[in-house]
């Protein structure tokens, strides 16, 4: 039989309007209508609902009970966020409502956390928190910037401590760019507060919360290990772990219609969006299937009123940031949109040509993938799928002219980067990403058989040498780290090219000295 027709939404007793921790910085848009909190409810954390859960979303919606625990009180109960609609499949939206008790010893692990990271960074916290804003904020917009410094001024220790492990993490890497603290070499190691982040947030994802996704997209993209030749998996499996948390809490669903206040209507689309960003591009790192499957979400892509919400600060947040932070900036938000729009166009070219059961049909989608991908050329499909040794059936091969003619303005962007440029905060996807470009380089030059594209593939491997040893001369350590991989697969290279031109770049040379 089909489900019954939803009835009207029930009456709702528990209220609140505003985040208690963004109420005077975020500007609340009126309503009639009850508004409901998933968000920053005292020792209470929700949990997503979906079918599979509820296994009837009509009969949760016409029967509300709560959870008992032997002691009498109430452990869980339901939020319906949206009562549904006239379509049999438009149903009730209910989250689980969930009491924060935890073994004292998980606990006591999250406060020894909080302390050491406290420590490591004391009496330094509120010059690395402006430093995170003036770095990374602005290239990586996941955190509600007002809601994050209203906690940090008036209870920081009510952040979890995760996040605030993370903030510290990736701004002291540009401890020397603050005039007072470069009178000092920074006290503690990058790895010191991350091990502890990591360590807490362990605990924390007991209680998913937007807070502790906003750690799991951030603790990524910390500095690698600088004995790294290749991309470990350890991005991979971070956004796993990024996209389960943001699934656990609903994320993957459209708020639009939901009773919950506006701004985290608008942070929960961000956030969303900033997880399948991460899934994706972690996906092309390591060549892997996305772990976000095309039909699992509804929610929309977020627009710039969305990434505007939260980031003009009023006047008692604005000591926290520099001047130049404390409003938004247009085009941050058209830089995160846009890096949006080719995560988007980079996923339908892993389902059309990367994937497991890809084949010749499937991959004649890429065509008018490719024409909106014209002016980023160092994303050409191609160099998502081939080999270095292809045969005449290539794809490589048969776009071989125009990817080398594209190309050049990728090697010319490295050219013109500078050492600020360069020691600025490029997030961890950039390494591996600057791998599959040098390769890309390497596999024109092997694919090449025409005298002409002989001549064209290495006069660009020769430019892009040339960009990597003028920047491989910094002495910034991330800067170092991000370069090293590449270096490492460009210098190997020209150290046998007379041999891969002498035999026909048909042969295979033995491993030279070098590590890696």
């Amino acid at each position: 039989l089909p489900p019954p027709p939803p009835p009207p939404p029930p009456a709702v007793t528990t209220t609140s309007t505003t985040s208690p921790s963004v109420e005077a910085s975020t500007p609340q848009e009126p309503t009639d209508d009850i508004i409901l909190a998933l968000e920053d409810v005292p020792d209470k954390t929700t949990h997503s609902m979906g079918l599979a859960a509820e296994q009837d979303p009509y009969f949760l919606d016409a029967f509300r009970s709560v959870l008992l625990s032997e002691r009498e009180g109430i452990d869980a109960s339901f939020l319906q966020v949206y009562h549904g609609g006239p379509d049999p499949d438009d149903h009730p939206i209910h989250f689980l409502l969930l009491q924060d008790e935890f073994p004292a010893h998980k606990n006591q692990a999250k406060q020894v956390a909080s302390d050491a990271i406290e420590a490591i960074v004391h009496p330094h916290g509120p010059a690395l928190v402006r430093l995170y804003f003036r770095h990374v904020h602005s290239a990586l917009p996941v955190i509600s910037k007002g809601r994050f410094l209203r906690q940090y001024s008036t209870y920081r220790l009510d952040i979890p401590s995760s996040l605030r492990g993370a903030v510290y993490a990736l701004a002291c890497v540009f401890w020397r760019r603050d005039p007072t603290l470069a009178k000092s070499p920074c006290p503690f190691l990058q790895h010191d507060l991350i091990n502890h982040a990591q360590e807490s947030l362990r605990r924390e994802l007991e209680a998913p919360s937007l807070d502790r996704l906003m750690s799991c997209l951030l603790l990524m993209h910390m500095v690698p290990p600088d004995i790294d030749s290749v991309e470990t998996p350890y991005t991979f499996i971070q956004a796993a772990q990024a996209v389960a948390t943001a699934q656990m809490i609903g994320l993957h669903q459209d708020p639009s219609r939901w009773s919950i206040a506006p701004w985290e209507k608008k942070l929960r689309r961000k956030l969303w969006w900033a997880s399948y960003y991460t899934d994706c591009w972690s996906a092309v790192c390591h060549g892997n299937p996305p772990h976000i499957s095309p039909d699992s979400f509804t929610t929309p892509p977020p627009d710039l009123d969305d990434l505007r919400s939260d980031e003009d600060l009023p006047e008692d947040l604005c000591h926290l940031v520099d001047p130049e932070d404390v409003t938004f900036r247009v085009s941050d938000g058209a830089r995160f949109l846009e890096m949006i729009t080719i995560a988007r166009d980079m996923r339908a070219i892993l389902d059309c040509s990367c994937g497991v059961k890809t084949n010749a049909q499937t991959r004649t989608q890429l065509l008018p993938i490719r024409e909106k991908l014209k002016e980023w050329p160092s994303l050409v499909p191609s160099c998502l799928s081939i080999g270095p040794y292809g045969h005449n059936g290539s794809s490589l091969r048969q776009w071989l002219s125009t990817a080398l003619a594209e190309f050049e303005l990728f090697v010319t962007f490295m050219a013109y980067i500078s050492e600020e440029e360069l020691t600025r905060f490029w997030g961890r996807h950039a390494r591996s990403q600057l791998i599959l470009c040098g390769n890309f380089l390497i596999y024109l030059f092997l694919l090449a058989s025409e005298p002409r594209d002989i001549e064209a593939a290495y006069r660009l491997l020769e430019k892009f040498h040339q960009a990597l040893q003028r920047l491989g001369t910094t002495t910034d350590k991330a800067a170092e780290v991000l370069l090293r991989p590449v270096i490492l697969r460009i210098d190997s290279f020209f150290l046998q090219a007379t041999e891969l031109i002498k035999h026909g770049r048909t042969v295979v040379i033995e491993p030279t000295g070098m590590t890696g």
